[in-house]
Order: structure tokens, then sequence, then C-alpha cells
């Protein structure tokens, strides 16, 4: 199975384990234009994309071009300031290094810009274990990632010299971006069961989800034999 398969991994959330300063900072962000107070349970119910129409779920009003300033400030800086609080998932080093000893290659695709996810996969130590890492251009937001993984895939395809089948593609994420993204490239595709989403919901779209990293890849490469 390994010497064919390739797995796109999302990043925040899914490799870095930030999901504790995502809500805190966006609990603060919120708060700074009136909102109400944010937890784990009102971000997961209310995460969607594009990110302002997930602060107007959260204030459940429109966000004025002031107070959606505030709000992308206030965000990121506060996480910004506590992102050295954020490790990688446990796990994280053994499993890439032992999926490649198997065959199994990697790239990373993330909607944080790109320079800022260069420096963040450096300093974790990671960028080796990539054949590419992709980030969001400077200044240009993104509704989603279906996009993003369509070029992604084309980049790969490009750096291989030969054709990458989508079923032979798995995508691991934390979001039903992740899964939506996947969907619209014919890749399979596995959640973690504590990302960015409503309980049930990926269920109900008949995506997989797994505890953890290991068993999300476990998962994933049996569906992707399952197609061949």
């Amino acid at each position: 199975m390994g010497a064919t398969a390739h797995i796109v991994w999302d990043w925040n959330g899914t490799l870095l384990d930030d999901l504790d300063i995502t809500v805190q900072a966006t609990d603060h962000a919120c708060r700074l234009v009136g909102g109400a107070p944010v937890d784990h349970a009102r971000y997961r119910d209310c995460f969607t994309r594009p990110v302002r129409a997930f602060y107007e779920r959260l204030l459940e009003r429109d966000a004025s071009e002031d107070e959606w300033r505030v709000l992308a400030e206030g965000y990121h800086r506060h996480y910004r300031d506590n992102l050295a609080r954020a490790a990688l998932r446990r796990g994280t080093r053994g499993l890439l290094a032992e999926l490649a000893d198997s065959g199994v290659t990697h790239s990373l695709l993330s909607m944080t810009e790109h320079d800022e996810l260069l420096g963040l996969v450096e300093a974790h130590g990671l960028r080796d274990s990539f054949q590419i890492v992709d980030g969001a251009p400077k200044h240009r937001r993104a509704d989603g990632k279906t996009e993003a993984l369509r070029e992604h895939l084309a980049r790969l395809t490009g750096l291989r010299g030969s054709s990458l089948p989508p079923e032979q593609v798995l995508l691991v994420g934390d979001a039903l971006d992740d899964g939506h993204a996947a969907s619209g490239s014919g890749a399979a595709c596995v959640l973690l069961a504590d990302g960015a989403y409503a309980p049930g919901e990926p269920q109900r779209l008949g995506l997989r989800v797994a505890e953890t990293l290991h068993e999300a890849a476990r998962t994933g490469l049996q569906l992707l034999e399952a197609r061949r």
C-alpha cells in the first residue's frame, strides 16, 4: 500500500495541537466587539468558512468593517502571543517517519499565511518530512480549501514528474472544510475527532473520524486500499 499512497496533512488543529489557544484567541477577539464568551463547544458548533461568517455566527449579527478589523487583529495578536504554548500532537514525528519508511509520501497544506507556516514547520523540525509545504498567499483570504487543494495537488504532480491520481491521496484534517476540499478533488479524507465542527456533522456528511493521528492514517490508508 505504502508505495502509492500520499497524505496531505493539515497543520492547525491537526499536526499542531493549538485548539486551546485558538479558542482563547477567538474568545478574546469577540469580547473586543461586545460579543459573548466563546468556549470550546461554541467554537466547534459555529466554525465555518469564510472566517468572517464564523465570527458573525458567534456574534449572532453582522460585523461592520471596523469590527472585522478589530476581530482579525485581536485574534492574530492574542494567538501569536500564546503560540509558544502549542505543541505538535503526540507522536507526530514518529508517525511521519514510520509512514515514510513504508513508502508513504507527505505534504502539508494549510490556510495559515505561507511564510508564517514555513517558519513554524521549520521551528518544529518537520520541513524535511514534506515534499512541499503550502500556506495561504499573503493578503489573500480564501473562502475555503477546495481550490487550494487542487493547486497543491497540481504542484505535487509537477514536482514528481508524474500524475498523482486522487485515489492515491488522503487528506487528514480537523474541519469540515477539509472534507469538502477532499471531495472536490476526489481524495479520501479522515478528520480528527476533536476538530472544529459540531459533533456528528462528519458522520452526517459521510466523513470518517479518528481519535488520534495514528488511527487517522491507518483508517485513511485502508480507504485508499479499498479504492484500488
